[in-house]
């Protein structure tokens, strides 16, 4: 395949929240039908993380973060945009609705969209991070597929990372844009309290049964070899999940799981306020596979 070429829009014009830092944005075609737009945070001249969102046709699946807004604003001044498919309401995939033009539809499950009309205050870090999303004014129920000229887009239940997350599985093409679904280390870690391993792992396998040629994933971009990427988090997920519950079939607490499995934090955990944590984790491990 030939690596498509990349176009970087620089810009200054930041989150209107607090304006010290510098977004990126790119967007990089994919194939002839489907654009990657990728947001980020730059520091000291490289993103923090991207978040990637994509076009096909006039539809745009997930909207990126808040602190390159303006320069989807820009993009959206040459691109018509008349429907949104948001995957979930956290804000590195909501954080550019407000810059929508009134016109566009914005669809998301029905959980999630009192937070996108009302999203929560965040802390310092991930206003860094990624941006302070705005309200925006309506939001419609997703319907169970969209079609988009000669594609269908199935709407597929992806929770695990998020309480009723979902994606879009186009199932002739083999293409799956999964936001979340997969986690974005191979070995991960840390965990918000929210997050469900168990039914991680499940939707993880239930990705592997849908026959995929893309794996269009909300971190990494387009993923050419589905299967074994997603292998490879099952296989650690589990193996991580049965050791920590014979660990705790031993009397070990929480804490002493965390030492004898070696697990430290990132440098940044600590700047999260207990947003993230290995204790999540751990504690996600060993609930049971009902989530009770």
């Amino acid at each position: 395949m030939v690596r498509p070429r990349t176009l970087l829009f620089a810009s200054e014009r930041v989150n209107s929240v607090k304006p010290y830092h510098d977004s990126m944005f790119e967007c990089v075609p994919f194939n002839d039908e489907i654009i990657s737009l990728k947001t980020a945070t730059a520091q000291d001249d490289e993103p923090i993380m991207w978040s990637y969102a994509y076009q096909i046709g006039d539809v745009l699946i997930d909207a990126g973060c808040a602190n390159a807004a303006h320069d989807l604003e820009g993009y959206l001044s040459d691109h018509e945009i008349k429907r949104v498919l948001v995957t979930h309401p956290h804000e590195d995939h909501c954080g550019g609705l407000s810059v929508l033009p009134d016109e566009t539809v914005v669809y998301a499950h029905p959980s999630a969209v009192d937070q996108l009309l009302n999203p929560p205050e965040l802390d310092d870090f991930f206003k860094f991070v990624w941006g302070q999303p705005k309200p925006i004014r309506e939001v419609q129920p997703v319907p169970d597929q969209v079609s988009v000229g000669d594609y269908v887009l199935k709407v597929v239940d992806l929770s695990g990372h998020y309480s009723n997350m979902i994606g879009f599985l186009e199932r002739e093409q083999g293409w799956l844009f999964s936001a979340d679904a997969v986690p974005l280390p191979s070995k991960k870690y840390i965990a918000m309290p929210e997050e469900d391993i168990s039914q991680m792992i499940s939707t993880m396998e239930r990705i592997q049964s849908m026959d995929l040629e893309v794996l269009f994933d909300g971190h990494r971009g387009p993923i050419l070899t589905p299967e074994a990427h997603v292998q490879k988090r099952i296989d650690y997920l589990k193996t991580a999940q049965a050791r920590a519950k014979a660990l705790k079939e031993e009397g070990k607490s929480v804490g002493e799981i965390i030492a004898e499995m070696g697990y430290e934090g990132p440098w940044y955990l600590e700047a999260t306020k207990g947003r993230f944590s290995i204790e999540f984790f751990i504690e996600s491990l060993l609930r049971s596979d009902s989530g009770e």
